[in-house]
């Protein structure tokens, strides 16, 4: 039996021997990195001994006791690696400059993500404010209106009984409020003004009693019983009161305005134009042709329609509105005319006003707009009477004490510094 034969022999024989570890490190050697174990290969294991022959071993692997290794093979001392690792050399100053710029510009950029994120938010947070403060302020304003438009016609159709009266009595009133304000504004005194509000008080309470209680009705009804028997009952008072006011203040107004023509300096001016002179004399000649034709009809019992009373009404306007333009040639004449004219529209106005029964709620609801329109009115007329002192207005808008201070202060410095010196 040869050498080999018996190597190979004793190695099936025996138990396999357990590898020796590795001596362990002497505590003052320097650290060494660990290199990572192989894989034992499994055709290694397979075979007899562990190392087949002509395999390489691994730098650092264990190779067991008995073991055939091959010629050539590279086996490290036991416990060394084949190979010992290097430490990498301490950075230089340049590099450790840089990398402190990069991490302070990677802080920073850090910083101003953060802040632009914060900013992002603070702001989705502040339009977001903004749209809701804009619908609160939104659903304010539309509750002020519907309550300045809904609370007068809630009162018209609960005091007066028709949401008209409301509409119609609160515009009456922002119309007087922006007069006031006006009139407040060119410094008209308070004084005028709460004057003119407690007299419309007056005059709207007067009317509001008279009407709410029909007492002009009844007046009307015994003028009529007197004047115009023959005429219904129910329509006798409006017609007494349309036969009889604006005549009455036709001839008033008119004859009040002909003595202020003559009395001033309108007296022998310009002629008045034809077409001006037509216009003006319209109402009251369609007045007077009206009147005609319910003569007409009262003395002879025609009724409508009966073209009769329509011929007379005519002939009445024709006739009228030719007298109307020659009286109306001269200045006097036309004054004349324009007070006929204001007397008849206003008779017809109080005739409806007074001759009707209205009740309660609509009486009071005439009061009231009577009061409102009469509350501008009066203030119109006052400022229209007395004007407006335009010296004061300005001085409210001149810094006069402080021009007159800034003079006085002038004069004094120029008298104690003067700007050239005596020799």
């Amino acid at each position: 039996m040869t050498t080999r034969q018996f190597r190979w022999s004793a190695l099936v024989s025996s138990p396999p021997t357990q590898p020796r570890s590795p001596p362990e490190p002497d505590p003052l050697d320097d650290p060494q990195p660990t290199a990572p174990r192989a894989e034992p290969d499994q055709r290694a294991a397979d075979t007899p001994g562990g190392v087949p022959p002509g395999a390489d071993v691994p730098p650092g692997a264990d190779v067991p006791p008995g073991a055939d290794i091959p010629p050539g093979a590279d086996i490290p001392p036991s416990g060394r690696s084949g190979r010992k690792s290097r430490e990498p050399d301490p950075p230089g100053l340049r590099e450790q400059i840089g990398a402190t710029r990069d991490s302070a510009k990677r802080l920073v950029d850090a910083h101003l993500e953060l802040a632009r994120a914060e900013f992002e938010e603070i702001g989705d947070a502040i339009k977001r404010a903004a749209a809701l403060g804009g619908v609160a302020i939104a659903a304010l304003i539309v509750a002020g209106l519907l309550a300045t438009v809904g609370t007068p016609l809630f009162l018209g159709e609960w005091i007066f009984g028709s949401i008209g009266w409301g509409l119609l009595d609160g515009l009456l009133l922002l119309v007087a409020v922006a007069v006031t304000a006006g009139l407040a504004a060119v410094g008209t005194e308070s004084t005028r003004i709460g004057r003119s509000f407690l007299v419309a008080v007056l005059v709207g309470v007067v009317v509001a009693i008279v009407l709410g209680l029909n007492l002009t009705n009844r007046g009307w009804s015994g003028v009529g019983d007197a004047l115009v028997p023959a005429v219904a009952v129910d329509s006798r008072p409006l017609v007494a009161a349309l036969v009889s006011l604006p005549i009455v203040g036709g001839v008033v107004i008119g004859l009040l305005n002909l003595l202020r023509s003559l009395g001033g300096d309108a007296a022998g001016s310009d002629r008045p134009s034809v077409g001006a002179r037509l216009a003006m004399g319209l109402p009251a000649a369609a007045y007077v042709g009206w009147l005609v034709g319910f003569g007409y009809a009262y003395s002879t019992g025609a009724v409508m329609p009966d073209w009769r009373i329509l011929a007379a009404a005519a002939a009445g306007v024709v006739v009228s509105e030719v007298a109307f333009v020659i009286v109306g040639r001269w200045r006097p004449g036309f004054d004349l005319l324009t007070g006929l004219t204001i007397g008849v529209v206003l008779g017809l106005v109080l005739a409806f006003l007074t001759a009707i029964a209205f009740g309660r709620r609509v009486g009071a609801a005439m009061g009231v707009t009577i009061g409102l329109i009469a509350w501008p009115a009066l203030m119109a007329a006052d400022f229209a009477a007395r004007g407006i002192d335009v010296d004061a207005l300005k001085d409210r808008f001149v810094p006069n004490q402080t021009i007159e201070i800034t003079k006085e202060t002038i004069e004094w410095a120029r008298a104690r510094m003067p700007l050239s010196r005596k020799s």
